[in-house]
């Protein structure tokens, strides 16, 4: 099947090209003749919202994919909605060129055979336990024996309340000329058997990263580490947390049960870039009070499964002071975890795999 390509960049076509599809550049949109049976990439640069259903009327016979490129986390439900009744496919802003590739797989059904080693952790909010959540997994990963790298991606909070001599502000600079190296990582701050990079603590710059400089240091990362631990924050409006929800191979959401009113708007986001509730692990940071909604309500009503309950911690501690049964609990998760990324192999306990 071609592919024509109407308002995207060249950089994202020619990696298109690389990853093995026939993609036709144009400067207009193609005539029907020419479109039947095949695909059209198309911006909403070039077809405005209002002009999609003439655009479905005159392609009648063309799969369409659209690209609407219009930043924010606001608007995405109703132009997602009108695609849908179109039978349009929809790509939101900040997909990176990977994540339209994986698109493309899936409406011409290819298989992918790339395996992610990267491990998403986002928060439900400021101040929920994101960071010391993802350090927790990252000890006791290093501490099975595996190499193990965590990234402070939160691009609006450091995660480290120390000013250090590498973080990621600081590596910017190489990030935009792709320019880091395996030995680069070995400079990263060395804790409890894992290497860590603080994230941004230059506050106003945090709009400035670009979804390819995240890619590309996720990328790195990965060829340097079995597993890579990465702290997206709680904060969508960063191009760390857009490239984190396509990229990586589990995403564990640390909330609590008084966030139901923020998980859902996180949740519906998400579903604009094709992720269901089942594509989320949920570790419930939680206060010993009762709440009125329950942790297992949580879960049942937003549809994802429950990794973890942790006792209430206050933020700003690297290392949660779990007891022994608890820290028990936290390395079965993490062989599971394993298992999935092919990193472990399954073992049967009481005739049952695990």
């Amino acid at each position: 099947m071609r592919i024509f390509s109407l308002g995207i960049d060249q950089l994202t076509v020619n990696e298109i090209k690389n990853a093995g599809f026939m993609v036709i550049t144009q400067n207009v949109l193609p005539e029907p003749s020419h479109a039947e049976g095949q695909l059209l990439m198309v911006t909403s640069d070039h077809v405005p919202v209002h002009l999609l259903v003439e655009l479905r009327r005159k392609l009648v016979n063309t799969t369409i994919l659209y690209l609407f490129q219009q930043k924010g986390v606001r608007g995405y439900q109703a132009v997602h909605m009108v695609c849908e009744s179109l039978g349009i496919y929809f790509i939101p802003p900040r997909s990176t060129a990977s994540a339209l590739i994986e698109k493309l797989r899936f409406i011409l059904e290819e298989d992918s055979e790339q395996r992610s080693n990267l491990v998403g952790f986002f928060g439900s909010g400021p101040g929920i336990g994101c960071t010391s959540s993802a350090k927790l997994f990252a000890r006791r990963i290093a501490a099975a024996g595996l190499r193990v790298i965590v990234l402070g991606l939160d691009l609006y909070d450091p995660g480290y309340d120390r000013k250090t001599a590498i973080s990621l502000d600081r590596l910017r600079p190489r990030l935009t000329g792709k320019m880091i190296h395996d030995e680069d990582f070995q400079q990263l701050i060395r804790q409890e058997g894992y290497l860590y990079l603080p994230g941004n603590y230059d506050y106003l710059s945090a709009q400035d990263y670009q979804e390819d400089e995240i890619e590309y240091l996720l990328s790195r990362a990965g060829a340097n580490a079995d597993v890579v631990i990465a702290d997206f924050g709680s904060i969508p409006e960063s191009a760390a947390w857009y490239v984190g929800m396509q990229k990586s191979a589990l995403r564990m959401i640390v909330t609590h049960p008084k966030h139901e009113y923020r998980l859902e708007p996180l949740l519906e986001l998400a579903g604009h870039m094709d992720l269901q509730p089942q594509d989320f692990q949920l570790i419930i940071n939680r206060s010993n009070v009762e709440e009125i909604t329950s942790p297992r309500n949580l879960s049942q009503r937003f549809g994802s499964e429950i990794l973890l309950e942790l006792p209430h911690y206050p933020p700003f501690q690297d290392s949660l002071p779990l007891g022994k049964k608890e820290l028990q609990h936290v390395d079965d998760k993490v062989h599971s975890l394993l298992v999935s990324l092919g990193l472990a192999p399954e073992v049967r306990k009481k005739g049952v795999f695990l």
